[in-house]
């Protein structure tokens, strides 16, 4: 990969933070824009506007769907940005080109009466069904997203007060609140977490660099290793500075929890997909479906603009809509 590529990419995780999977991301789709530039034997500091543009073409002919297109003109236009202010670069080629429009989807999300279905489905009192309880109340409580409740440091949490210190996109810390369903799930999962641990050895400092091997219940092994060793520092601790672990005495890991929620819809036969992300849209369509102001919602969610927010009150009226078409004698759209 090309030398300011990486320079980029090394500045957009040193300094703004990003994830290691945002960087791959970044990463992959600058790579796309090196090979177009190599194959048209451009160098990346002498692009046009035009060459951008001929650039977004290829990617439609590819048949890349328009949300991956905006994508990959976001990293490149964060490049350019990036070479302006400290490559030397006198003009932005990337400072005019606009994204492809693109029809937004509306975010997966659960009814009341399916959210409530749904946290009911972890039985018993062993740690597993413990840990899931409390890890399925707070997704919901709090709209965390996946990395944030996977990386939800202990000393973070204030059970008394119901409030936690997430690190959320950007490395921004920011306060979430846990609801008295949620406090009590954490609060009869805590004993069994330290138990499970009192009976593990503490990690060597030569096994910190991942997190302890997942069961089959909560991955699918090698894909989780895979991205354990890969992980940021995060994951270089021991899981008992987490809150959530897996049963080997390690940090539950984001697709770790991906896996416990998927294996409830499947055992469950819940009618619709459900994945870790469909608890924070629930959070945020139940906040505002109850009239909760836009950017109250936006400060839970961590959004960095409201207009990531502005989707739920779209998400809200179809809601209504649903609801409607259910309950009214004439309702439908047929």
């Amino acid at each position: 990969m090309d030398k300011r590529i990486e320079a980029y990419l090394a500045y957009q995780g040193a300094v703004r933070g990003l994830a290691a999977r945002t960087l791959r991301s970044y990463g992959e789709d600058l790579g796309a824009y090196e090979a177009f530039a190599a194959a048209r034997g451009l160098d990346l500091d002498a692009a046009a506007a035009a060459d951008l543009r001929a650039f977004a073409a290829v990617l439609v002919a590819g048949g890349k769907a328009p949300a991956s297109v905006n994508r990959a003109l976001s990293a490149v236009r964060g490049y350019y940005r990036y070479r302006v202010r400290f490559g030397g670069l006198a003009v932005d080629p990337s400072r005019d080109i606009e994204g492809l429009p693109a029809r937004r989807k509306l975010p997966r999300f659960l009814f009341e009466d399916e959210a409530a279905a749904f946290l009911a489905l972890p039985e018993g009192g062993d740690f597993a069904a413990s840990r899931d309880r409390a890890l399925l109340e707070l997704l919901y409580s709090t709209g965390c997203r996946v990395g944030e409740a996977s990386s939800l440091l202990l000393a973070k949490l204030d059970l008394a007060d119901g409030i936690a210190y997430v690190t959320g996109k950007g490395s921004k810390e920011r306060a979430v609140f846990l609801a008295p369903p949620a406090r009590r799930a954490v609060a009869d999962y805590l004993p069994l977490r330290e138990a499970l641990l009192a009976r593990r050895p503490a990690l060597s400092p030569a096994s910190r660099g991942k997190a302890a091997p997942p069961t089959k219940a909560e991955t699918e092994g090698a894909a989780l290793e895979e991205e354990e060793a890969q992980a940021g520092p995060e994951a270089r601790s021991e899981g008992r500075d987490y809150l959530f672990v897996n049963s080997r005495g390690g940090r539950l890991s984001s697709r770790g929890i991906e896996w416990i929620v998927q294996g409830y819809a499947e055992r469950s036969g819940f009618a619709r997909r459900v994945t870790p992300h469909a608890f924070r849209h629930s959070f945020a369509t139940h906040l505002v479906s109850a009239g909760a102001d836009i950017r109250a919602v936006q400060e839970l969610l961590g959004h960095s603009s409201v207009s990531t927010t502005q989707v739920y009150a779209h998400v809200d009226m179809e809601r209504l809509r649903k609801v409607y078409d259910q309950a009214h004698p004439h309702g439908g759209r047929k």
